[in-house]
């Protein structure tokens, strides 16, 4: 669980166009840190998440996310200076048999604000995608929580047993779940706790992966170009359905991290007939990345090549020529 507040506790969101950047600036730091979201709610000076993260990598994700929305606040009210306070607060959750009331506690944020009177009402949190499917965000993993509790609060129904809970707290409104936590960031067993405890120290080094910075904002085409490149496709061989080459994977991961593509006007572009399977496909490839040092040599080669292209006269001689070596120029 994790919260970002205001500098000061100032306003983060002054209207709809900024809460629109911000949820779309928390699509895309899930898809390229790998998170999985499971509940969110946008306040005016504030925000919570519920995600798990496959990789330890919250506070790199976390950075890249605040300070990309901080970046077009900036630009945008022309007011420079820290937006967010220094550190967000993250709070480690056990299991999933804390889900329902993270999540509801989460939920009900625009409820005990008084801004709306129901949480569905609240169109910035995941919660609408909970009360009407019609309304899911393909890039937050609904199931996860619902089937966490499947069959509570009447019927094998998960949806609508998770509405009725949450339900439950307009009518009394529950405490907050972390009063119980152990030292204000763990929420679980004491044998959970200790296990974190020891667990704090130097982590093993993430899969390699290219710099997010340097090559934001290329052109989706080019990206898929130089995967079609790489693994020697046919022209269009990405948006052939049912093609499981890992190039369409790999072609997914590097669009969702390097450009400004939507995961609608990427599904097409993958063969993929639903916006949703995009993350899933990012996901899968992340999870493979560790025990596959092969793949992830060629997202990094891939992303030389495209660096190579997009800052020319930048590359030292030795990093130009590894990338011309890498398409076979040489």
């Amino acid at each position: 669980h994790v919260i970002s507040r205001g500098n000061a506790r100032q306003d983060v969101v002054e209207d709809d166009e900024d809460r629109r950047r911000l949820m779309g600036d928390l699509e895309r730091a899930s898809s390229r840190s790998g998170w999985e979201v499971l509940a969110f709610v946008l306040m005016t000076n504030h925000l919570h998440l519920m995600v798990r993260t496959p990789r330890p990598d919250l506070a790199a994700g976390m950075q890249g996310f605040l300070s990309s929305y901080a970046s077009y606040y900036g630009r945008r009210r022309r007011r420079p200076g820290h937006l967010f306070q220094g550190r967000y607060r993250a709070e480690m959750i056990e299991d999933d048999s804390y889900y329902w009331a993270v999540s509801r506690y989460i939920h009900l944020n625009p409820v005990r604000a008084g801004m709306v009177e129901r949480p569905e009402a609240w169109p910035w949190s995941s919660y609408p995608g909970y009360a009407e499917p019609s309304r899911r965000l393909p890039w937050v993993d609904y199931d996860r929580v619902l089937e966490a509790r499947r069959g509570e609060f009447g019927g094998d129904d998960p949806a609508m047993s998770y509405r009725r809970f949450v339900e439950a707290g307009l009518a009394d409104p529950p405490p907050s779940p972390f009063r119980d936590a152990f030292d204000g960031w763990a929420l679980g067993s004491r044998r959970f706790v200790e296990r974190l405890k020891s667990l704090v120290g130097p982590q093993t080094s993430d899969p390699p992966r290219p710099e997010a910075g340097r090559l934001s904002g290329l052109d989706l085409d080019r990206v898929l170009a130089a995967v079609v490149e790489f693994y020697g496709l046919e022209p269009g061989s990405l948006g052939r359905r049912g093609d499981g080459h890992v190039a369409r994977a790999v072609a997914a991961w590097l669009a969702r991290r390097h450009t400004e593509a939507t995961l609608r006007e990427l599904a097409p572009r993958l063969g993929l007939s639903r916006a949703d399977s995009v993350p899933n496909l990012t996901r899968k490839l992340e999870a493979r990345l560790r025990d596959a040092p092969a793949l992830a040599d060629d997202l990094r080669r891939i992303s030389q090549i495209l660096e190579a292209e997009a800052h020319p006269g930048e590359l030292d001689d030795d990093r130009r020529g590894r990338a011309r070596n890498i398409r076979g120029e040489a």
